[in-house]
């Protein structure tokens, strides 16, 4: 009832001669091609939902709010020459007006970044990341989209902390201007051209919500990503309505609104669950899904080895997962004497038994290069007292190490153990990881490596090795 009395007002409006509009939105995908574990999400169920909600109104349009690439193996491939190419292409066919860049797009590096601006069907906006030359990073700062007799104004943003988020070296060419800053700079200009304008944002909820303090009535929306929330009600700050759909394809947000005089006169946002299309849909995109998937899935079903435990993810505690990784990259590369590896680059949950290549992608999905540098004894009490201070305040995921002692030692170096021995103050050490890590130095070390080089080696491969070789 509560929703048919809505729809009569949304109809009264419109007699008295607002718009309709429908805003469609996604955000944080992650190539989740598939339904997930719940049988919710996945291209397909995303497809057959949008094509229903466009099919109720006559005015409509579909945003993401990036992120779409890393998660699944369906990001690892290459698509006419292009990894994450096919996600491109899936998006393109779902008839995406716009979308904004997330840090994820950023993983490979910059010119992959680059690459995936310019070959996307669909228009990737920032107003805050330029070029070394000055140049937009996206492919516009905003966008004007036209409905029926409404203008729509969308301005990109991507997160302000991108080098934090992601390999320096990916980023260190962009100059990444601050929110309000970027904003303010288009606002007038935008405003003037459109009826309706929407921020569409990868910035996280609690960013969101503090630029809308500081914003007027001139910002009617902000859709945004990279928290992973799902806000089902409409949720407003400042006069300003905040939208997201959650994760991985879970839900599509649909938002509904009536637009006279540039103020949105009515407002109402749910989120539809993507449950599966029915056995008998049909479309080009599945015809393109089952092509373009097949032959990797078969290859990557194949069983790596059997896992004698569960390998939990969670980024702020040592698991017995992260800490075979940990031992486990040791053990290929024995001739360092320490590993460090981040717990944020695991990301799927394995179940104890038998785990497949497909898994173990998935698992590790960054596409990380190994990498050794060295440091001194004295240098480890450093990295395990920001590494504590991380677990607590939880800014930045924490490190499983090689290291006796990481976890529950007192802050002590005789408390730590290399092959045995306690870790000596002036003794150089040889230690492998990855390439984030070095980059990240900061963060999670809290020294710079010394003699860092990067093997060029993939460090999902050398993971791959040790459960072949390890838990056969």
């Amino acid at each position: 009832m509560k929703r048919f009395m809505l729809g009569l007002g949304l109809l009264s409006f419109a007699m008295l001669g607002a718009t309709p509009l429908r805003i469609l939105h996604t955000n944080d995908s992650h190539a989740a091609y598939e339904a997930g574990r719940n049988g919710i999400g996945g291209y397909l169920a995303l497809e057959y939902h949008l094509n229903q909600a466009r099919g109720e109104v006559q005015n409509s349009l579909y945003l993401d709010a990036g992120d779409m690439q890393t998660g699944s193996i369906f990001s690892s491939m290459d698509y006419e020459g292009l990894r994450g190419g096919a996600i491109l292409e899936v998006f393109g066919k779902l008839g995406l007006d716009a979308a904004t860049l997330g840090n994820h797009e950023f993983d490979v590096s910059y010119e992959h970044a680059k690459a995936l601006v310019r070959t996307a069907p669909f228009p990737f906006l920032s107003a805050n990341l330029f070029d070394a030359d000055g140049g937009d990073f996206g492919r516009d700062e905003y966008l004007i989209l036209e409905r029926g007799d409404l203008k729509i104004g969308v301005i990109g943003l991507t997160i302000e902390s991108l080098p934090l988020r992601v390999k320096s070296e990916n980023v260190k060419d962009l100059t990444i201007v601050p929110y309000k800053e970027a904003v303010e700079f288009l606002l007038t200009k935008v405003d003037a051209e459109s009826d309706l304008v929407v921020l569409l944002t990868h910035n996280g909820f609690d960013a969101d919500s503090l630029l809308a303090t500081e914003l007027d009535d001139r910002v009617d929306l902000i859709i945004g990503g990279h928290s992973h929330i799902a806000i089902p009600e409409p949720m407003r700050v400042n006069g300003i309505y905040i939208l997201s759909s959650g994760s991985h394809l879970q839900n599509l947000g649909v938002a509904d609104m009536e637009v006279e005089n540039d103020r949105i006169v009515s407002f109402d946002n749910r989120l539809i669950p993507l449950t599966a299309a029915p056995i008998d849909y049909y479309s080009e995109l599945g015809d393109f899904l089952n092509r373009s998937v097949g032959e990797l899935e078969r290859s990557l079903a194949q069983t790596a080895g059997r896992l004698p435990f569960a390998f939990e993810v969670d980024k702020f505690k040592v698991t017995q997962g992260s800490q075979w990784i940990a031992d486990a990259l040791l053990a290929e590369y024995p001739e360092a004497e320490i590993s460090f590896i981040n717990n944020g680059g695991l990301r799927k949950h394995l179940p104890a038994g038998a785990v497949t290549l497909r898994d173990l992608h998935e698992y590790i999905p960054f596409g990380n290069t190994v990498a050794f540098f060295e440091c001194k004894g004295k240098d480890i009490l450093t990295a395990l007292a920001i590494n504590r201070q991380n677990a607590i305040d939880k800014p930045y995921d924490i490190m499983s190490s090689s290291i006796s002692g990481w976890v529950d030692a007192p802050l002590d170096l005789q408390n730590l153990f290399v092959s045995g021995k306690s870790i000596e103050t002036e003794r150089v050490y040889k230690v492998v990881s990855h390439d984030y890590i070095i980059s990240q130095w900061d963060k999670y070390l809290g020294f710079m490596p010394q003699n860092a080089y990067d093997s060029g080696d993939l460090f999902l491969d050398a993971i791959i090795h040790q459960v072949e070789e390890q838990l056969k």
